[in-house]
């Protein structure tokens, strides 16, 4: 029996399988203690607290090369006030209109990535029939400024993962320590649903894959530049990319595997050759596809969640990735367990998890995606999730 690790030791090495002092406990993202805390100082509290924290190593800001144009402009018509936004490329332009609803978009906050786009979105920004050609200078170079930026961060992450001997992370996992509201992500099919609407996406991969498949490589050529850039200018030991939106929710297990899997695999098998982890979030309605994301590579699946998670047969999955020497992040509901469950509830969902998915090694214990509320009954839940962790983590 291994006495005592690091905690960087410890997530690596569950990660790998290999044999660990105990279970890790890192949450994927803990809102509700950086929001109390503050973004660095909440590292701190969870490092107090026991608990394997991660430390982002920053994000890469969207570039636009100087290629491009673009114009934001808001109006207001019959009522409503519409945002709007137009991105000219050598190819063409592409036209953007988003309706305000509950003060959301602002004049100070128009992303272009964010679940909130699509159900307020009069016209899409990308229509995949049309625009592809336009979309690859959208996802263009990634500039000196950013990769800069990005270094400055880098440096002020590792200090801190180093002091307390954490893992470095990169991709949505860990909550950024400096800008949230521009951002790259490594992503695939996540992209296309906030460019294009999803309805829209679902129909064409059945109807006319190609084009699909066009869109899906012109994500993976942006990731592969991002991933490049980690690799080159951070200390990260994990990359994550996230696939909330890649389930079968969205994609036939055949498409999936047409489209979706070979972007992910050719990530995976750069990240390995760079001697790095690999993770994958991915929440929900993924067991007919777990053999096709198994055969991408990766290291880690996080998000195991057994409650909102649909056809999260938990046996089946720890047997999948027990037997491929892969792991798993998860296997606790946050919103329905954590924020919403009795002390009782918690701590058996907790027990369970433990027992379950953490047999044989291989597993890192979380809530499933997020800790968010702030109310008492959260906290207290909180506490005895962490409490029955340290008890049965062994």
């Amino acid at each position: 029996m291994i006495d005592h690790m690091t905690s960087r030791d410890r997530m690596l090495g569950s990660i790998e399988g290999s044999e660990v002092d105990y279970i890790p406990c890192s949450f994927m993202l803990f809102f509700n203690m950086s929001n109390k805390f503050g973004k660095v100082e909440s590292i701190e509290e969870e490092v107090n607290l026991g608990l394997d924290a991660v430390v982002n190593v920053g994000t890469l800001e969207h570039y636009f090369s100087e290629c491009i144009k673009i114009k934001e402009w808001k109006e207001n018509e019959n009522g409503f006030v519409y945002f709007y936004r137009n991105i000219k490329t050598p190819a063409g332009d592409l036209n953007q209109k988003i309706v305000q609803w509950n003060n959301w978009p602002s004049e100070d906050h128009f992303p272009i990535f964010d679940d909130y786009i699509i159900p307020r979105a009069k016209e899409v920004l990308v229509k995949p029939e049309e625009d592809l050609e336009k979309l690859k200078y959208f996802f263009g170079p990634i500039g000196n400024r950013e990769i800069k930026k990005l270094k400055e961060e880098a440096a002020v992450s590792k200090k801190i993962a180093e002091k307390h001997r954490l893992l470095q992370v990169a991709g949505e996992i860990g909550r950024n320590l400096f800008n949230e509201k521009k951002y790259s992500l490594i992503m695939g099919a996540d992209a296309m649903s906030w460019l294009s609407g999803f309805e829209n996406i679902m129909i064409l991969s059945l109807s006319k894959p190609e084009i699909i498949g066009e869109y899906a490589k012109i994500i993976n050529d942006w990731n592969i530049r991002q991933i490049e850039v980690y690799l080159n200018h951070t200390d990260v030991d994990l990359i994550v990319r996230r696939g909330w939106y890649e389930t079968t929710e969205f994609w036939t297990p055949g498409i999936y595997k047409m489209i979706i899997a070979p972007t992910i695999k050719k990530e995976a098998d750069l990240i390995h050759k760079a001697g790095k982890k690999f993770g994958y979030i991915i929440t929900s309605a993924f067991l007919p596809i777990i053999d096709s994301i198994l055969d991408t590579g990766i290291d880690v699946l996080i998000g195991i969640d057994p409650v909102e998670g649909k056809g999260t047969d938990l046996d089946i999955i720890k047997e999948k990735f027990l037997n491929k020497k892969r792991a798993l992040w998860g296997g606790v509901s946050g919103p329905m367990t954590i924020e919403n469950g009795t002390e009782f509830e918690v701590v058996e969902a907790t027990k369970k998890a433990l027992e379950l998915l953490g047999k044989s090694g291989g597993f890192i214990l979380s809530p499933v995606d997020n800790v968010r509320e702030e109310t008492e009954n959260v906290w207290r839940n909180t506490y005895k999730f962490i409490e029955t962790w340290g008890e049965f983590r062994r």
